[in-house]
């Protein structure tokens, strides 16, 4: 009852010595363990519980929520689905059921078990029921759930935002924009509404009407560091990168301890080729979390791209060593060692084959090591070997325009005449691709959720 958990615990496994019969004493310590998120012992209790008493409905629902929470989700529906009183009694019992049976593929049975919180007409539980609806992707049944209560004044605002978050997960940002525009009018402005206004808007490339809405979101709630990062990530994306820059530059200044915020400065900075600014970024980013491994990666490009190879590759070295199975820092080294190669340097050529293949070995689908590797031997004038990586590489890329053209290359010197005419006809068509699309913006959909 003291929410003591750890020692109310030792204390039912001293119970359970004395009498292991004890059904009581052995459901409390398997609530523990669920609420601990110590799943596979909970389950093992449960199990035995079970075994003891197969009808113990308690026991059952708390199997169920312990296997949904663990990713075991037959489990759970099996045992949910066995109570269905014990589960109508908390809406998140009603949700494990329902996220279970999306997770199964059984989309009616998720529906019809939903129904049941628009039946209760308790607004938390539909709330939940949408939100479940809406990560498995079943719009329509978020849509049905959230209307249901949308006439009622309690929560206006939050049910508007979340129909206007299902419109834009369901790809209609046009309604979505609409509804979050209506509800700001109506006199619910927060940083929430104007931030998902930025991301619609954003899907409409709508720039300037993003940025607006985002720099609203800022202004109404300036302690939240995602709205700068997002108005940033949107700029940086469109190619605005010194406006880009300036909004990293305020985010730095309000968080001075965020490791987000100076990787995005960093980045914003490499792009700019501030390489100098990008490494005081980086290196700061790194002090505040040495474990972040896409930090300690952007520190070792800005370094080397600002020509400081010794610097790089203490850099690298010490990575490789922290994180021995991420493949990103071999690939890296590599590129690094591939520009020393280039200057006549033929130990470095060596060593980045080597760093390739130890990439390879730890991630076999990794593009980057792939292109380059077959490169490498391509220029070796070992043209089989590299015909053979270069076409993995189009196959997980198909709209790789370097690897088509270096494929084609191959192609061309083992005398495949044709296979060498389609890879080339494959790179024009990704140019006018990359030409179209370069000024697209990347959608960080993960933001809304």
């Amino acid at each position: 009852m003291g929410k003591k958990l750890d020692e109310s615990s030792t204390l039912f496994r001293k119970a359970l010595q004395l009498a292991p019969q004890d059904s009581t004493s052995r459901r409390y310590l398997a609530a523990n363990l669920w609420q601990l998120h110590r799943y596979p012992e909970a389950k093992q209790e449960l199990q035995t519980l079970l075994r003891q008493h197969p009808n113990d409905a308690a026991a059952r629902l708390l199997l169920g929520m312990v296997s949904e929470n663990s990713g075991d989700y037959s489990t759970a529906a099996k045992m949910l689905s066995s109570v269905p009183d014990e589960v109508s009694k908390q809406p998140e019992s009603v949700a494990a059921l329902a996220r279970s049976y999306y997770q199964l593929h059984e989309r009616e049975r998720a529906r019809k078990t939903l129904s049941v919180l628009s039946e209760q007409a308790a607004e938390r539980g539909v709330l939940l029921g949408a939100q479940i609806a809406d990560q498995a992707e079943d719009f329509e049944t978020a849509q049905k759930l959230l209307e249901s209560v949308s006439s009622s004044d309690t929560d206006f605002a939050i049910v508007q935002y979340r129909l206007a978050l299902v419109e834009y997960h369901a790809k209609r940002f046009a309604e979505s924009q609409s509804r979050l525009q209506r509800l700001i009018d109506s006199g619910h402005e927060t940083s929430q509404a104007y931030n998902l206004l930025g991301w619609s808007y954003q899907q409409q490339a709508n720039l300037k009407a993003a940025a607006e809405s985002f720099e609203r979101a800022i202004a109404l709630a300036p302690a939240d560091e995602s709205n700068y990062l997002d108005l940033g990530r949107i700029l940086l994306a469109h190619g605005s990168l010194r406006t880009a820059l300036d909004v990293a530059k305020r985010a730095a200044i309000q968080f001075p301890n965020s490791v987000a915020v100076f990787d995005f400065k960093g980045r914003t900075e490499s792009r700019m080729s501030q390489f100098t600014d990008a490494i005081r970024s980086y290196k700061r980013a790194t002090q505040l979390d040495p474990s972040n491994a896409d930090v300690t990666l952007g520190l070792a490009r800005a370094q080397a791209s600002a020509g400081l190879n010794p610097d790089a590759a203490s850099t690298l070295d010490t990575a490789l060593n922290r994180f021995p199975k991420d493949a990103r820092f071999q690939v890296e080294y590599a590129l690094m060692l591939i520009k020393q190669a280039e200057t006549g340097d033929p130990v470095a050529r060596t060593r980045a084959e080597k760093m390739l293949r130890s990439a390879l070995a730890i991630a076999p689908t990794n593009q980057q090591a792939l292109y380059e590797l077959g490169n490498l031997e391509l220029n070796d004038g070992r043209v089989t070997e590299a015909s053979r990586h270069l076409e993995q590489v189009v196959k997980l890329a198909p709209l790789s325009s370097p690897a088509h053209f270096a494929l084609a290359r191959a192609y061309r010197r083992l005398k495949r005449v044709e296979d060498a005419q389609k890879e080339m006809g494959l790179y024009n068509r990704s140019k006018e691709a990359d030409s179209r699309d370069g000024g697209a913006a990347s959608h960080n959909d993960e933001a809304k959720n």
